[in-house]
């Protein structure tokens, strides 16, 4: 990944008008290490999702795009985004004054522009003044959006070129309409870059593991067994196949035509509206990597899943009251933390 370009602007709501800068950002080693690092963050966030902007003509779609195409542009094309983006803020009260970074980056042959909403964080500085004589020092708020090393970015969009065989030349990350898996009405979504969110087969296997994991705990929170039995053909699944069948997934395990009928619902709630679908395997590999359980008893149990699944370290044994003794077995050290 190289950092070619970028640049700040300043849009506070309380003016009438944007600060826009004339100028390019001065990149350092230090600046492009951190611009990477949030860009590398941006792009690896599971929330990050394809988008397809819905009118072919639309505003900010056709300034990244001059951007990518003449990189001489950049700050006058920067400059009407963030006009853009400041006229469509000042149209909502629910939208919060912010700073506005914008990036021109590639990796290997592809160009791309990365837009930033930095949220201001309120900290504190002090002001002194003489009262009579004497010292008074007073706590004052103190609002700022620049990036940190430990920010968290919660609305991104990364544009592209749009081509022939690349229809999803947009990707949009906004954690507050990820909550409700991008089905609420969002400001960046809907009203900025009037775009709509694509599923893939990443999201429904997230989605399929997640809503999953959430039925079991509603469904059977009183019999440990059958959640058990439930999790591990989860699992199983996830690992083994190539695509979920929904019909056959919860036919396996359960019995009750209602609790059938109410898993199929929660996924078609939560986002899977097809009786079957690809599993992502990149997704499996890299989340179910390790394994956490927490216990009604105060104790959580965290490992690798190859740990969980060795016999020889680890076991569930069921007593006659249903209820479960779990054993960590061969321990020949341990240390408390």
């Amino acid at each position: 990944m190289i950092i070619h370009k970028f640049i700040i602007h300043v849009l506070d709501k309380n003016s009438d008008m944007p600060v826009l800068n004339d100028f390019e950002g001065i990149m350092t080693k230090e600046i492009e290490d951190l611009l990477q690092k949030h860009t590398k963050k941006v792009l690896r966030d599971d929330d990050l999702k394809k988008a397809t902007f819905n009118e072919s003509e639309n505003v900010l779609k056709d300034l990244c795009e001059k951007i990518i195409y003449d990189n001489n542009t950049f700050v006058d094309n920067s400059k009407e985004i963030a006009q853009h983006i400041f006229d469509k803020m000042k149209a909502d009260a629910s939208v919060e004054s912010c700073d506005l970074a914008i990036c021109l980056y590639s990796i290997k042959e592809d160009t791309y522009v990365e837009i930033l909403p930095l949220e201001y964080k309120k900290s504190y500085t002090h002001s002194i003044e003489v009262v009579e004589e004497r010292l008074k020092i007073n706590l004052v708020p103190h609002e700022v959006g620049l990036l940190s090393s430990s920010q968290k970015i919660k609305t991104a969009a990364i544009v592209g070129l749009s081509g022939v065989n690349d229809e999803y030349h947009l990707e949009i990350l906004d954690k507050k309409a990820a909550k409700s898996a991008y089905k609420d009405e969002s400001f960046f979504v809907k009203k900025l870059f009037d775009c709509s969110v694509v599923f893939d087969d990443k999201d429904k296997t997230k989605i399929f593991r997640d809503s999953t994991e959430k039925w079991i705990a509603n469904s059977f929170y009183d019999d440990i067994d059958t959640a058990r039995v439930m999790r591990e053909n989860l699992l199983y699944t996830l690992k083994e196949k190539e695509a979920v069948d929904i019909e056959e997934f919860i036919e396996k395990t359960v019995e009750d035509d209602d609790l059938k009928y109410g898993f199929k619902e929660q996924m078609f709630e939560d986002g899977i509206e097809e009786s079957n679908f690809t599993i992502d395997k990149k997704w499996v590999e890299k989340k179910l990597k390790k394994k956490s359980i927490k216990t009604d008893t105060g104790f959580e149990i965290k490992g690798s899943m190859d740990e969980f699944e060795d016999a020889l370290k680890y076991q569930m044994k069921k007593n006659p009251d249903g209820s479960v003794d779990i054993v960590i077995k061969n321990v020949k050290f341990y240390e408390e933390k």
